[in-house]
């Protein structure tokens, strides 16, 4: 005799009610509304925020090498936003990525075909003001080549060529001598400052603190026969070469660059200490300096020592003594 089997996936309907759970299946929901409202609202909102990134970006950048490095990532989130829009079949969102992608490539190609303003040459110098007895040099400019040297009969004595007028402004007080060189404001792809080129000779008979600060520079800093106590470099991408005499003193020297090539240029018989902070490849143990701790050192036959900080996210650094 054939007993009844109670199968629990099987329902009675005819005596199940309404609010039954075993009635419920998840693929008998109203699929979601679709919300254009939302959609759109959003687009415009992202791109009114890239718009105003990429003009924000615009004013800043002066020179070529920000130009590309800043249309990398404008390229890589124009090319996220169209693979995006493909996927989900926003056409409009694909055309957001596109035009972003476009205007990645197109900022480098206009920025390098265009001409850059004409030259403004100006060689300002003043005398050594009485009673000083220290000096500082502080230069502000953008991007291009700076040189700094010795040989001024007077305070210094300078050649300042760039795409506007340089200012060169002394003041001073007490024994101490201030010269402030400034380059005028340059922002934007079209008004940019990359033809900067700046010549320094500064008096030997003062004891001189440097404080220079620029974009993307070019700067070979002869300073072996100034009597210095402090030299501060704060750059973009550069080029930097630093030559330095037997010091007479403790003197600091900290350099501060985003990414690029330093040489440092030193006495055989200078005592130095070398503190690098960030990633870098060096020639410090070549050069005879021995690591102690995070600091590579080199005793001198003198009584002073540089103490050299260098502070990049990703620079190569040459030490040549002798």
């Amino acid at each position: 005799m054939a007993r009844d089997v109670q199968r629990p996936d099987i329902i009675d309907v005819t005596t199940a009610q309404p609010g039954d759970p075993e009635l419920f299946h998840p693929e008998d929901r109203d699929p979601p509304r679709a919300r254009p409202g939302a959609y759109w609202t959003g687009l415009v909102v992202l791109a009114v925020g890239l718009a105003v990134t990429i003009a924000t970006l615009a004013t800043r950048v002066t020179s070529i090498v920000q130009t590309i490095l800043l249309a990398i990532p404008l390229a890589l989130i124009g090319i996220g936003l169209e693979r995006v829009g493909r996927g989900t079949g926003r056409g409009s969102l694909r055309s957001v990525g596109v035009l972003l992608l476009v205007v990645a490539v197109v900022g480098p190609l206009v920025l390098s075909l265009s001409s850059p303003d004409p030259a403004v040459t100006t060689e300002p110098s003043a005398p050594v003001p009485p009673g000083a007895a220290r000096a500082e040099l502080r230069a502000s400019m953008g991007g291009g080549q700076l040189r700094v040297g010795s040989g001024a009969s007077g305070l210094y004595a300078a050649e300042l060529s760039g795409p506007g007028r340089s200012s060169a402004q002394v003041t001073t007080a007490a024994d101490l001598a201030v010269l402030d060189l400034r380059s005028p404001s340059q922002r934007g792809v079209l008004a940019r400052n990359r033809g900067n080129d700046w010549r320094v000779q500064l008096n030997t008979s003062l004891a001189w603190q440097l404080d220079v600060s620029a974009g993307a520079v070019t700067a070979d800093l002869d300073l072996r026969d100034l009597a210095l106590r402090r030299v501060n470099v704060q750059s973009g991408v550069s080029r930097l070469a630093v030559r330095l005499g037997d010091p007479a003193a403790e003197v600091p020297v900290d350099l501060q660059l985003s990414t690029g090539l330093v040489d440092l240029y030193l006495p055989a018989t200078a005592t130095v200490e070398v503190r690098v902070d960030g990633l870098s490849q060096d020639n410090f143990g070549d050069a005879g300096l021995r690591r102690d701790g995070g600091v590579w050192k080199a005793e001198g036959s003198g009584t002073g020592r540089y103490l050299i900080r260098v502070r990049t996210s990703g620079a190569r650094l040459r030490l040549h003594r002798g």
